[in-house]
């Protein structure tokens, strides 16, 4: 069974191995170090943080959104 995801990339992206994890998804890293890394750097933040809530909260509301832009192209 997996273990649950501790953080959320909330910059860019994060390859780990073959796998690339982009903003707004869950991120598991393999080790505290490369965790501590990442969170120096500003990609990933603990789930239960502010601005991981935040990306989550965009993320669910961009999903329930039509076509909300007032410029489509015309």
């Amino acid at each position: 069974m997996a273990k649950k995801a501790e953080y959320l990339v909330v910059d860019g992206c994060v390859q780990d191995g073959r796998v690339v994890v982009v903003k707004g998804e869950p991120y598991s890293p393999p080790s505290k170090e490369v965790a501590e890394a990442l969170i120096a750097e500003g990609r990933i933040a603990p789930i239960k943080d502010a601005l991981a809530q935040q990306i989550l909260r965009e993320a669910q509301g961009s999903t329930d959104d039509s076509d909300d832009d007032p410029d489509d192209g015309e």
